[in-house]
């Protein structure tokens, strides 16, 4: 681990990393830090908590930056603290991230690989949003911060802008294009909602703690191909 020496005092006075996860709140290794910042289409930025269900926001694929919209909150936690890995990168951008958290890095070859938040290291290329206009940019620092309040928000496109660097929304998967094909018939629920004018889909999003529908997918994929899911 990487990071200034308070950081890290943090991170050992606390326990190792998994312990500290584990006497916080449950699913804390598939969120955001509370107060992330995230993107909308005109510029404008907004806390993650902020965030309703249909709005647009905006991602990007590694070539263009384009319009997504927010499904629904996968979890969330006003109040309980957990662990993160807080990722600098040489443009000034930074963002805290449970350690299962996936991150789309650049490869040599140009390709995108989305590996977890943990796995970040100095010198790795991520995606960021510079002045309207996608680039890459190194990754200078990494730190272990305990922050309070998390949030996991799922787009259609299954990433987003994240305090301005582009972030999976998925967690806890070896696989980030598996997790997006599972979230599926979520997303067609999302879709035929719209179209119906059905309020709240996914009922009252105001609900602290994981939702329902995820919690019962995860499970389900935990019976039935435990090899697909990440859990340390």
């Amino acid at each position: 681990m990487v990071g200034n020496e308070g950081a890290n005092k943090e991170a050992k006075n606390n326990g190792s990393p998994k312990s500290a996860a584990a006497a916080s709140s449950s699913s804390s290794s598939t969120c955001f830090a509370s107060g992330t910042l995230i993107t909308l289409p005109n510029q404008k930025q907004i806390p993650i908590e902020q965030l309703q269900s249909g709005e647009e926001l905006l991602t990007a694929d590694g070539s263009t930056i384009f319009t997504t919209q927010m499904v629904m909150m996968l979890d969330k936690n006003r109040l309980s603290q957990a662990i993160f890995h807080t990722i600098t990168t040489t443009s000034g951008h930074n963002v805290s991230l449970t350690e299962l958290h996936l991150v789309p890095i650049i490869e040599n070859d140009n390709t995108i690989n989305y590996i977890p938040a943990k796995q970040i290291k100095i010198g790795d290329l991520l995606y960021v949003m510079s002045n309207g206009q996608l680039v890459s940019s190194t990754v200078t620092n990494v730190i272990l911060e305990t922050k309070t309040g998390f949030y996991a928000p799922l787009t259609t496109s299954g990433t987003l802008f994240a305090n301005g660097i582009m972030t999976s929304c998925y967690a806890n998967v070896r696989s980030h294009r598996a997790a997006h094909l599972s979230m599926g018939p979520l997303r067609f629920y999302h879709w035929l909602a719209q179209l119906l004018s059905i309020n709240e889909p996914f009922g009252h999003q105001n609900m602290e703690g994981v939702h329902v529908i995820p919690k019962v997918m995860y499970e389900l994929v935990h019976f039935l191909y435990p090899s697909a899911l990440q859990v340390s």
